[in-house]
């Protein structure tokens, strides 16, 4: 697993799900989101579905992260 700065460069998949940074004012938090290449937007998740767009700066993506089944 390794953080991916934005500003460095973008998913390549379409439609996955990423651990994400999102700062809003002065404050940075951890969220899941939904990336769509082809909007170029990402969206939060909410009960494993897109929820509302991410408004504020997603600042890094996590890239290579294992998933476990629980």
């Amino acid at each position: 697993m390794n953080w991916v700065k934005t500003s460095e460069r973008l998913p390549e998949a379409n439609n996955d799900y990423y651990a994400v940074y999102i700062t809003k004012d002065n404050n940075t938090f951890l969220s899941v989101a939904l990336y769509i290449k082809s909007e170029n937007k990402w969206y939060y998740r909410d009960k494993n579905m897109p929820g509302d767009e991410v408004t504020d700066p997603v600042v890094a993506w996590v890239e290579n992260l294992n998933k476990y089944v629980i």
